[in-house]
């Protein structure tokens, strides 16, 4: 449950950030042309799979996290048990 808590909010804030983005006009500084004229050009095209690469990039290490960290609790689970030695003195 918790990883799927992390992941949708890796997906609300990269979604926040982008919009925060796109709001303050830094696609059209990556673009270099007004918003207007990027969606007439195919060009525009470009602008639209930078921000698909970011959201895309954000999630992938997002699973990656997730899948490492559940390798690792089914590491610990199927582990053998440790046997407990007695110290005699």
């Amino acid at each position: 449950m918790t990883m799927w808590l992390r992941l949708g909010g890796a997906l609300l804030i990269t979604l926040l950030v982008m919009a925060a983005l796109e709001y303050f006009g830094v696609s059209s500084i990556l673009g270099g042309r007004s918003a207007d004229e990027a969606q007439h050009d195919l060009d525009g095209k470009l602008g639209q799979g930078f921000w698909f690469f970011v959201f895309g990039f954000v999630m992938f290490m997002s699973v990656v996290a997730a899948v490492r960290r559940w390798i690792g609790h089914l590491r610990r689970a199927l582990a053998p048990p440790q046997l407990k030695r007695r110290h005699v003195t």
